[in-house]
């Protein structure tokens, strides 16, 4: 039996020998085609074709001789690399035979690869590397002397607006890099509008986790959506930039200068922007960017904050037509073999906006409505300096430290002139007045931030602690001046007041902080972490007006619409997370804990209340890997919004005095719930991407309005806390490069969205519900040195109703149409045309036709033998139409604001790009691959 039984085994044994001997065994040799030398380390790669992942690769030996075993039948495409050597790709077919042999493989290098070789596309635009969406830039193409924004609206599932604000996939970036780094502090739009899309090697988007986060390696739950751009390495040795200087009639003129200056590690950049065209060189949000006063940010622990909201001035730089002068300097280098690295910024801003805007909106009351129009005019005169630097210092290999410092000290003028009217359900006047407000102000802020960071030596074990400073100060000195009067049934105006009174405003936010986290690896995948923290803020807000004496002086306080008032948080946090990570799974969960002792202070009537809070922070993820180009992520999050100052402060705002807000000192923090999942697919080879993302999201004791209106049209509303919020929406998107003939860039998507709000309307309790549909899809197309198109369109339909009058809808569409095509003609000519085209539904409120279509268009000669100079003719609004148009809607009101724009002008510029490259000839894109 023991003899049959080994029989067996050995037969057994044997097959299986067999079969593995006749398995395919790839081969081959790898030579550099100009030195007739084998070329060894170099690596063999085999992608699967169906699914554009891994399967094996290998390495050639000492000889270029390569092999690799036991492959399985399928397609696969072949890919060898060599560092400074272009790629070479080919696609073969595994089935029954036992030897593959490609034979000898000659590479070129980079250096002469244009020279004599034809070469095509074939390694992916998009991968997936971790958690990082990388994209080759050389893989979409567009004009020479294109920037980086033109770039990124050829990229599929990429969207930017008209402002430069980018959305990747559903999700808006909120922070940009160049090389890993920030590029002068945080305006995001230098980079994208200033820089040669032609520098940049790759762009990655990612999540960019918190400094401590990034250090632990356990995620914190602190996030924003990034974008870092990767110059071509002759890029970083020399000095690139770009020179336009343009003028045209009616006082038009667009003048700017970008440099960069880089020497191996060390960079230096500079940039200066003339303009009168509305280009001012601020980021997304002038708001954030020029008078800050909005908002500071108290850190609770890891996970959630405290928003505690500012004031600030509302008209933004966006309000009418500016004239802008900014300029700016980075620097930043590494030194002591990589030990110390230093990232320094200063910028200086002015920017001048003069315009109007007319504003219709319709505010729905449970018995009856209210038309209401507005026109209006104003005047600004913005000045800011600021700087902002950071310092990593690597004392040894386990201990380093990053030190930040930011600031920034400016001063604002305004004044506005507004004509408001309200109508009632059958177009009978309600209320008409005028309205005269000016204002003054100065602000400054310095935050800093240190970081100290301990690695042990058992691998995963660290110490972190950071302590975090901030001081914003603002002040304001304001008139305003206001005449209403108000109407009966009959239309006889029955009653009339003036209000004539200065403003004297101050705002002072004072925060400190600090905390520690330390982690320890519990297995070689599971690692747990746990922090402390206690931070310190207080805020104080003085709002202040006075009426006229006997004597015509501004001296008498008015108490109704005055107060000053002291909000001070003591938080002590602490938390606790898991984190497991494996080949297929990464997951974390965790919590934090924490105590918030409040206290409010009215300081002219010295009266104090106390109270405390005592929250639990959930937060929890999960990730699956398919395969590393696939993957299903879902998210929790839990988290408090505490009450803004404003929002708290007991007293009435009468900056406009039809419409009041007096503060509730009662308010109670709010609680969110948020559960996200997304998921990825890439087909490397096909180049074709699939993203599917949802969420939900519901909050309890939500801080709403209370809205009051009376039977003249007046409103006062104050915040209160309401449950019943929630929302959610979806999102799927496609994109793939159509083959063959169109050889085509596709992307196409669906979004949609739909959020309960509630409130109460004078006293009947509102669920305000709204419900958005979106799809996108666009095209586009580039031949090298002959044209490009790029064509996108989005239609959108909105809807939104109340429960206190669902008799009364405001639904609507509105469709969006970008096209554009560029043409280099023989003789060194270029023509360039783009259309945007606006179309919005007429309602019942907005009867007026809105449509819009933005036609711009240049002629270009090209005036230099390298062809980086040229002479430009552009016409702007050729049809003169152009008009912002913004339409929303809330709980009661829907409301359509439009702007005064740039209306039909033209330029004549120079427009220089130039480049010295310090590192010899510039080396061919790493996304090329040698066809056989």
């Amino acid at each position: 039996m023991k003899k049959i039984t080994a029989l067996v085994v050995f037969v057994f044994l044997l097959a299986v020998s067999s079969l593995h001997a006749q398995q395919p065994v790839l081969k081959g040799n790898i030579s550099d085609t100009a030195a007739k030398q084998n070329l060894e380390h170099a690596l063999i790669t085999l992608l699967r074709v169906k699914d554009s992942t891994l399967y094996k690769f290998g390495r050639a030996n000492a000889t270029g001789n390569f092999e690799i075993k036991n492959l399985m039948p399928g397609k696969y495409k072949v890919v060898v690399t060599a560092p400074g050597y272009a790629d070479y790709g080919d696609d073969i077919t595994v089935a029954n035979q036992p030897v593959i042999d490609l034979g000898k493989i000659g590479l070129i290098t980079k250096a002469h690869l244009l020279e004599d070789v034809v070469v095509r596309q074939q390694i992916a635009a998009i991968r997936l590397k971790g958690d990082t969406m990388e994209f080759r830039a050389d893989s979409f193409k567009v004009r020479a002397g294109a920037n980086i924004e033109e770039m990124l609206r050829t990229v599929p599932g990429f969207q930017v607006d008209k402002d430069g604000r980018i959305t990747a996939y559903g999700q808006k970036i909120e922070k940009v890099l160049v090389d890993g780094e920030e590029f002068f502090g945080d305006d995001p739009t230098v980079a994208t509008k200033n820089l040669d899309a032609a520098a940049v090697d790759k762009f990655q988007v990612f999540d960019k986790k918190s400094d401590q986060a990034a250090f632990t390696g356990v995620d914190d739950g602190k996030s924003q959506k990034t974008i870092n751009f990767k110059l071509k390495e002759d890029r970083k040795h020399g000095y690139f930039g770009k020179l336009e200087a343009g003028a045209g009639p009616d006082d038009k003129w667009n003048n700017s200068l970008m440099m960069n200056a880089f020497k191996g590690k060390r960079k230096f950049s500079f940039y200066g922007i003339m303009s009168s065209t509305g280009k001012t060189g601020l980021g997304w949000d002038e708001m954030n960017q020029y008078g800050d006063g909005n908002s500071s940010i108290v850190m609770m622990d890891g996970n959630s904050a405290i928003m505690m909201g500012g004031g600030g001035d509302d008209l933004g730089a966006g309000q009418g037509i500016p004239k802008s002068w900014s300029a700016g300097i980075n620097y930043s280098n590494k030194f002591n073999q990589d030990k110390q690295s230093l990232n320094g910024s200063y910028k200086y801003g002015k920017v001048t906006t003069e315009g109007g805007s007319a504003t219709r909106s319709q505010s729905i009351l449970p018995d009856t409505l209210f038309y209401n129009n507005q026109t209006t005019s104003n005047y600004s005169d913005r000045e800011r300096n600021s700087i902002n630097s950071s310092l990593d210092l690597m004392f040894d290999s386990s201990f380093s430290a990053k030190i930040t410092v930011r600031g920034y000290k400016g001063t604002s003028r305004s004044r506005s002139l507004l004509n408001t009217e309200a109508l009632n359900a059958f177009g009978g006047h309600v209320n008409e007045g005028n309205r005269i407000s000016s204002s003054t102000a100065d602000e400054q802020m310095l935050s800093t931030s240190l970081l100290l960071r301990k690695k042990f030596k058992k691998p995963g074990r660290t110490f972190s602690m950071n302590f975090d400073q901030r001081y914003t100060e603002t002040n304001a000195d304001g008139f305003l001046y206001a005449q209403n009067s108000y109407y009966d049934k009959s239309g006889a105006a029955f009653r009339r007041d003036t209000t004539d009174q200065e403003k004297i405003n101050g705002r002072l936010d004072k925060t400190v902080g600090t905390r520690a986290v330390y982690t320890e690896p519990l297995t070689k995948s599971l690692t747990m972490e746990v922090s402390y923290g206690l931070s310190q803020s207080n805020t104080e807000s003085k709002l202040l007006s006075y009426d006229k004496n006997g004597t015509g002086k501004y001296e008498n306080l008015n108490k109704t619409y005055s107060n000053s008032y002291a909000y001070d948080i003591l938080t002590n946090t602490g938390g606790m997370t898991l984190q497991y990570s494996g080949k297929k799974y990464q997951a974390w969960i965790g919590g934090n804990v924490s105590r918030a002792d409040i206290k409010q202070t009215e300081l002219i009537k010295d009266s104090v209340a106390k109270y405390t809070y005592k929250n639990f922070f959930p937060r929890a993820n999960l990730t699956y890997k398919f395969n590393p180009n696939k993957r299903l992520t879902v998210n929790y999050n839990g988290s408090t919004r505490q009450p803004t100052i404003q929002q708290l402060q007991p007293v009435a705002d009468n900056t406009n005095p039809l419409n009041v807000q007096i503060g509730n000192p009662n308010l109670r923090q709010e609680f969110n719930h948020n559960v996200f999942l997304s998921y990825y697919d890439f087909k490397v080879l096909k180049e074709r991407s699939i993203n599917i993302s949802a969420g939900f999201n519901t909050t309890a004791d939500a801080i709403r309005n209370s809205t009051v209106t009376d039977s003249i049209g007046r409103t006062r509303y104050q915040y209160v806390n309401i449950d019943g919020n929630y929302g959610y929406n979806g999102r799927i998107g496609y994109s793939q490069k159509v083959p063959k003939l169109w050889a085509m860039n596709f992307n196409a998507s669906y979004y949609y969205s739909s959020s309960v709000s509630s409130s109460y309307i004078n006293g009947l309790l509102n669920h305000a519900y709204y419900a958005a549909h979106n799809v996108s899809i666009g095209l586009y197309k580039y031949v090298d040195k002959k044209f490009d198109f790029n064509i996108s369109h989005t239609f959108s339909y909105n809807m939104s109703h109340s429960s206190i009058r669902p008799d009364v809808n405001n639904n609507y569409w509105n469709m969006n149409t970008y096209a554009g095509f560029n043409v280099q003609l023989p003789g060194g000519f270029e023509i360039s045309q783009n259309v945007s085209a606006s179309l919005r539904e007429t309602t019942a409120v907005f009867t007026t036709n809105n449509d819009v279509i933005y036609w711009n268009a240049y002629v270009a000669k090209k005036i230099s033998k390298d062809k980086k100079s040229e002479i430009r003719f552009s016409a702007f609004d050729i049809l003169d139409q152009n008009k912002g148009v913004n339409r929303t809607t809330s709980a009661i009101t829907v409301t359509e604001v439009t702007t005064e724009t740039l209306h039909r002008y033209f330029l004549l510029s120079l427009v220089w790009n130039f480049m010295k490259s310090g590192a010899g000839t510039a080396a061919a894109s790493p996304g090329v691959v040698i066809a056989r």
